[in-house]
């Protein structure tokens, strides 16, 4: 086995359909069907610049993919830019050789290269031991998965997402996603009592967002993903049987050379849906 790791900026449409293939492959006794379209939307759309990512290749086949994209947080009042953990796969036939801890160490090199201070994302149960054995990520904690309804707020913590005029439009264009106050919902699968929640939009940013649709009064339930929201003025509970997932493990990591960021915990960050989740 000769495997060769490549940059990849997928900008071209064969550079997306190779990735697109693999995924399939990949997940397709799940069901799952990925498309171009998705893809190109978060690795080359994003106004906060393209996707970061090495891939491995055996020949002309790829049989690797690590992706990173360009976010940027909060840090006690300060703007600092990073990037957040998106895709690892791996084709099923390459497994245990490696392949995802060299991606991921050339992904973070250059990110730190191009600039960017830390690395943050949710990992599930398959890939979340991977990324602690391996890289010196700090565990912030499990997120919370309830529904119910009723008042959602966030309150000032060290560590937020920053959101500006265009990444804010860029991350809600889905077409199914409604506006209600100053909170964004997505439709959550075939249960037609429950709404997914976003997250809460600035006040400054809210107006922008006219073009999305009202909620409507069919799905009074919320589902709840996220860490640090305010969940007191309304009625929430554990989430029910019937709603199966992952445990949504987040973590950080400190890409500069002098560690100079304060340390994340469950107790001074404030994560939603929307700041990672590509649904």
């Amino acid at each position: 086995m000769d495997i060769e790791y490549r940059k990849m900026s997928f900008n071209t449409l064969d550079e997306l359909r190779m990735l697109v293939d693999l995924q399939n492959e990949v997940y397709k006794e799940r069901g799952l069907n990925f498309n171009i379209k998705s893809f190109k939307r978060w690795y080359v759309d994003n106004p906060a610049g393209g996707v970061i990512s090495y891939n491995a290749f055996d020949g002309d086949r790829m049989v690797a993919h690590y992706a990173c994209i360009p976010t940027a947080m909060k840090i006690n009042g300060t703007i600092v830019k990073g990037v957040l953990s998106m895709a690892v796969v791996t084709h099923p036939s390459y497994r245990g050789k490696g392949l995802f801890k060299t991606l991921a160490a050339k992904t973070y090199a250059l990110a730190k290269e191009l600039g960017f201070e830390f690395v943050v994302g949710v990992a599930n149960a398959n890939s979340f031991p991977g990324f602690m054995k391996y890289f010196p990520f700090v565990f912030i904690g499990r997120l919370d998965v309830k529904w119910g309804w009723g008042k959602i707020t966030l309150p000032e913590k060290m560590f937020s997402r920053y959101w500006n005029p265009q990444s804010i439009m860029w991350r809600c264009s889905k077409r199914d996603y409604r506006i209600g106050g100053r909170c964004v919902y997505g439709r959550y699968g075939k249960y037609p009592f429950i709404k997914t929640f976003m997250g809460v939009i600035p006040n400054d940013l809210v107006n922008r967002l006219t073009y999305l649709k009202k909620t409507h009064l069919f799905r009074p339930f919320n589902l709840y993903v996220g860490i640090g929201a305010d969940l007191s003025k309304g009625h929430y509970f554990n989430v029910p049987k019937f709603i199966k997932h992952s445990p949504f493990n987040l973590r950080f990591m400190d890409l500069t050379d002098d560690k100079h960021l304060p340390i994340p915990n469950k107790d001074n960050i404030v994560f939603q849906l929307i700041d990672f989740d590509v649904a």
